[in-house]
C-alpha cells in the first residue's frame, strides 16, 4: 500500500500560523486599546483589519509555499524569512486598508506591536514544528521504512541527497550495495574475517564478514540476499538506483519485492529541459524515480480510516474499561493467571507488536500447542482446531460473543492496528511465509476484514484465506471498511464472532 506525500504537513504549519496572526493582533490591540476587539476610535475595524492580513498571508503562500522549506532553514535563516513574511503581509495590508479609506483610524503602535509579537510567536512555533513533526510521525506509526539499494555510481549520492532531504516520514533502515568495486571490499572484508577467525577474535557483526555500514547507514546484506532479507525484514519502500548491465540483474528481485506488497521506487534518468522545468515524478534530492506499488491509496480516504479507528477505538476502550469489570474476576476463577493475553504478532510490513485479548485459555496454553500441532484442522500457516482443550469454559463464551478481541480496541489506538485489516500473524507462521504471503501485511493489520465475514469458521484453506486478503487490499476503500463492519457486526449477532 502506497499514499503520495500529502499537503497536509504544509497545511498545518500554515493553519499554525493564521493561529499566530490572529492571537498576536488581539493582544496588541489589548496593549495599545485595553481590549482584544475594541478601541476608542469607532473607525477602526478590528475585523476588517484580521481579514486583510490573513488574505494577503493566505494569498503569499498559495503563490509561494513559502514554508516548503522550513525544514532546511537554520534559526537565522527562520528569523529572515519569518520577518519578510511580516513585512508583505503589513504591506498589503496597509495597502487594502489604504483602498478602503480607513488606514488613519488604526494605531500604528498597534501595528508595531502585532508585528513584533507575530515574528516572535511565529519563530517559536516554527522551531517548537521542527522538533515536535519527527516526534510525531514516529508515535503515529506513520515513519516509512525504506531500504536503499544502489551501487558504486549512484550510492554515496543518493545516501547523501536523502540525509539532506530531511524528510521524517522516511526512515532509512539499511542499505544493500551492488557492484565490482564493492565486491571487492567485501572480498576483502571477508579475507579479514577469516585471518580474525583463526586467530580466536570475537567478531562484531553478527550479520557475517560484509561491510557493515556505509556513511553511517548499516549494509544489511549483499546483492545476491535482497529478497531473502526483504522476506523477513520491516519494510515499507525500497529505492533502487542502480545502472548498466545491474538494470537487467535487479528486474527479476523487483518482481518478487512486488509480490510481497513493498513499495519500489526505481531511479530513472530523467534529461533537465531549461524549457520545461517542472517534472511529475517521485523525487528524493536528485534522483527521479518512478514507483510501483500493488496499491496507491488516497490520502484522504486514509486520514478517513485513520479517523473511525481512533473514534471506534475510544467507544471500544470505554466498553472494555466495563468488561474488565466484570469478566476479570471469572477469568481468574477459572483459572488462575493474567487477565489479558499478549503475544507477539507481526503487523504492517514486518512491524512487531503485542497483540491483547482477553485470556480464553488456561496458562499453558502455548506450550501444549505443540501436543496439538497434529490436530490441526487449517491447511496452511494457521493453527485451528475445534473442541480445542486449552480454552477454559468462561474462553468458550468469550469467543463465541467476540467479547475476548475488545483488549485490541488498545492496539487500534496505539495504531498497530485498524478496525478492518488482514489478521496478523504470530512470528513462527510468518518465518514461513513466501514472498506471496507476505503481501497480505502491506495494510495495517484488522480487528476484522474480508476473510472473517466471508464465512470464517468454513475457510480452512489458508492459500484462501491470503487469496481474500490480498483481494481487500487491492480493491480497498473507505466504503469497502464500512460494509466489512456492518457485516462483522451482524456476524457478531448471529453468534458467529470474528476472530
Amino acid at each position: 500500500m502506497y499514499h503520495r506525500k500529502s499537503r497536509l504537513q504544509s497545511l498545518a504549519i500554515l493553519m499554525l500560523d493564521c493561529i499566530c496572526i490572529t492571537i498576536s493582533l488581539m493582544i496588541a490591540n489589548y496593549i495599545r486599546n485595553g481590549s482584544f476587539f475594541r478601541s476608542d476610535n469607532d473607525r477602526m475595524d478590528f475585523g476588517l483589519l484580521l481579514v486583510a492580513s490573513l488574505t494577503v498571508f493566505l494569498a503569499m503562500n498559495l503563490l509561494r509555499n513559502t514554508n516548503r522549506n522550513m525544514f532546511l532553514r537554520g534559526p537565522l535563516h527562520e528569523v529572515v524569512h519569518i520577518i519578510q513574511s511580516n513585512l508583505f503581509m503589513f504591506a498589503g495590508a496597509a495597502v487594502i486598508l489604504y483602498f478602503l479609506n480607513v488606514l488613519d483610524a488604526y494605531s500604528r503602535l498597534a501595528f508595531f506591536y502585532f508585528l513584533l509579537l507575530d515574528c516572535c510567536m511565529m519563530f517559536g512555533v516554527h522551531q517548537l514544528w521542527k522538533k515536535m513533526l519527527p516526534v510525531l510521525y514516529r508515535r503515529l506509526g506513520e515513519v516509512r521504512r525504506l531500504l536503499v539499494v544502489a551501487d558504486e555510481i549512484y550510492a554515496s549520492d543518493l545516501v547523501q541527497d536523502l540525509k539532506n532531504m530531511k524528510d521524517f516520514s522516511y526512515e532509512v533502515t539499511g542499505i544493500v550495495l551492488a557492484g565490482e568495486d564493492i565486491a571487492q571490499k567485501n572480498k576483502n572484508a571477508d579475507l579479514k574475517t577469516e585471518i580474525r577467525k583463526t586467530e580466536g577474535e570475537k567478531l562484531p557483526n553478527p550479520n557475517g564478514s560484509r561491510l557493515e555500514s556505509f556513511e553511517g547507514i548499516p549494509v544489511v546484506s549483499g546483492w545476491e540476499g535482497l529478497v531473502d532479507y526483504c522476506k523477513g525484514a520491516s519494510l515499507d519502500e525500497v529505492i533502487i538506483a542502480v545502472g548498466g548491465d545491474k538494470k537487467k540483474k535487479i528486474l527479476a528481485d523487483m518482481e518478487l519485492l512486488a509480490e510481497m506488497g513493498i513499495t519500489i521506487h526505481y531511479q530513472i534518468p530523467v534529461p533537465e529541459l531549461y524549457g520545461a522545468r517542472q517534472k511529475v515524478l517521485s523525487q528524493f534530492g536528485r534522483f527521479y524515480t518512478v514507483t510501483y506499488a500493488n496499491r496507491v491509496a488516497p490520502v484522504g480516504q486514509l486520514l478517513l480510516k485513520r479517523i473511525l479507528d481512533i473514534c471506534g477505538a475510544l467507544a471500544g476502550c470505554v466498553v472494555l474499561a466495563v468488561l474488565t469489570v466484570i469478566l476479570g474476576p471469572l477469568i481468574k476463577l477459572e483459572s488462575p493467571g493474567p487477565v489479558f493475553f499478549s503475544q507477539k504478532r507481526v503487523g504492517r510490513n514486518g512491524r512487531i507488536f503485542k497483540m491483547y485479548k482477553f485470556r480464553s485459555m488456561y496458562a499453558d496454553a502455548e506450550e501444549r500447542k505443540k501436543e496439538l500441532m497434529k490436530q490441526n484442522e487449517m491447511n496452511g500457516l494457521m493453527f485451528k482446531i475445534e473442541n480445542d482443550p486449552r480454552i477454559t469454559k468462561i474462553g468458550r463464551f468469550l469467543r463465541k460473543t467476540s467479547l475476548d478481541e475488545f483488549p485490541q480496541f488498545i492496539n487500534i489506538l496505539k495504531s498497530d492496528m485498524s478496525l478492518v485489516g488482514t489478521r496478523p500473524p504470530t512470528l513462527d507462521e510468518f518465518a514461513q511465509y513466501s514472498p506471496y504471503h507476505k503481501k497480505r501485511l502491506s495494510f495495517r493489520p484488522g480487528l476484522t476484514g474480508m476473510w472473517q465475514v466471508g464465512g470464517r469458521s468454513e475457510i480452512t484453506d489458508f492459500e484462501e484465506i491470503v487469496r481474500l486478503d490480498v483481494e481487500y487490499i487491492d480493491n480497498w476503500s473507505f466504503m469497502l471498511d464500512v460494509k466489512i463492519l456492518l457485516k462483522t457486526v451482524l456476524e457478531v449477532l448471529k453468534g458467529s464472532g470474528a476472530k
